[in-house]
């Protein structure tokens, strides 16, 4: 029943037991219009008298956790009210689910108290309006109010442990080379290449041409600006989505926590890198205004980029390769895919002939079993490296729950 509903009756059994004293008389009768007009005050007074202008502000360690892992929320209530209260309830709506507290206030006007989030999967959230309860000492009278206080949250991906590599294979711990990299890159002198299909013919070294006998392809001097380039597929052509798996394909979750990998190594070891998400741009769904400001903060970090990464909804392929533009020339470049398209493909010889080192890493396994195919070897006859990573299962998440902890 509504609180307007319980009023209206509330008001029709004391004008209805009054009647009946009046006509009647009768203790019994005078006992219940007495008793039934102090539950309508009652409940005229929890309405207009009731809390305002409430406040609620919650502080976690950190706007942005690991998936997976527990995360612990201090609350804060505070609320404007003349009468003594003798109970109230607040909803909250987390991102875990609904965490409902029951507090007795009396007289007070602030409480704190803690609880904690687990189980959450990658993504972006937040804490949507929730609503406060209070009410007589049996019940029979209750009111509500909306709470807003729409709290931000990111969950990012887990960074991926690389197992032990599948000997003839290429071990995808190469991210070591990137400190060597990085180390030598003070001085180094010009590299040759023999001419493959493809290189430009500006870059072809005459000199060293002639000295060998056969068609060198000369890379420019890299200098302290050379790179690391991370790129996500999101294409729908780059992963086998089955019907049960759309809300967490394998190959595409171990792309992306292998790219939180490449994320952490660059930041500890000091490389500068970049981070794009390609191939869903025409498919993805649009942001929310809250997220897109959330996202593009000054404390934005390129994990956030990952935590809301999905395989894109349509089967058109859109990649760009302007933000080559912004790598210096000798930049080695990952690229993180189920299996490789035709699109990709194309990419990735675009990337070469501008100059890039290349490498894909693969996450899909029926793509390893089948073996070899005539992309993946006219990508190794270009010197682009193959790595797989399907190795060890990806961790069971356990259902998201929301769990009081006390003050």
């Amino acid at each position: 029943m509504t609180a307007l509903g319980q009023r209206m009756l509330g008001a029709v059994l004391v004008v209805a037991f009054a009647s009946l004293y009046v006509w009647h008389g009768g203790k019994a009768a005078l006992f219940l219009s007495i008793i039934t007009a102090l539950m309508l005050v009652s409940a005229l007074s929890i309405h207009f008298f009731g809390p305002r202008n409430i406040n609620i502000r919650r502080q976690m360690h950190a706007n942005r956790v690991v998936a997976g892992e527990r995360t612990r929320v201090a609350v804060e209530l505070k609320f404007d009210c003349p009468i003594p209260l003798l109970w109230i309830i607040l909803c909250e709506n987390t991102p875990a689910g609904v965490h409902r507290k029951l507090l007795f206030p009396g007289t007070r006007r602030q409480f704190t108290y803690q609880y904690e989030l687990s189980g959450l999967r990658r993504g972006v959230y937040r804490w949507e309006s929730g609503r406060l309860y209070w009410g007589d000492i049996f019940g029979w009278n209750t009111c509500s109010a909306e709470t807003v206080n729409h709290t931000p949250l990111i969950v990012v991906p887990q960074a991926m442990e690389w197992g032990v590599s599948i000997p003839g294979e290429y071990s995808a711990m190469g991210e070591d080379a990137l400190s060597e990299r990085r180390s030598s890159q003070g001085n180094r002198s010009p590299e040759f290449r023999e001419y493959q299909q493809g290189d430009p013919l500006g870059r072809v070294h005459w000199k060293s041409t002639a000295k060998t006998g056969r068609l060198q392809t000369f890379l420019p001097e890299t200098s302290d600006s050379v790179s690391l380039g991370i790129l996500v597929y999101e294409g729908a052509s780059g992963y086998e989505v089955r019907q049960s798996e759309k809300k967490d394909t394998p190959a595409f979750e171990r792309a992306v926590r292998a790219a939180a990998r490449w994320i952490h190594t660059a930041e500890r070891d000091n490389i500068p890198y970049h981070l794009w998400t390609e191939g869903g741009r025409a498919g993805s769904t649009q942001q929310e205004e809250w997220q897109q400001d959330f996202l593009h903060s000054p404390e934005n970090h390129a994990l956030d980029k990952l935590a809301q990464a999905q395989i894109s909804t349509s089967q058109a392929t859109s990649l760009r390769t302007e933000m080559l533009d912004r790598m210096a020339i000798g930049s080695r470049i990952i690229i993180l895919t189920g299996r490789m398209d035709d699109a990709l493909v194309e990419w990735v010889m675009c990337a070469i002939g501008l100059g890039y080192r290349v490498e894909v890493q693969l996450t899909d396994r029926t793509i390893r079993d089948l073996g070899c195919n005539e992309s993946l070897e006219q990508l190794r006859q270009r010197g682009v490296q193959i790595h797989w990573i399907t190795d060890g299962s990806l961790p069971s998440m356990r259902k998201a729950e929301v769990t009081d902890v006390g003050a």
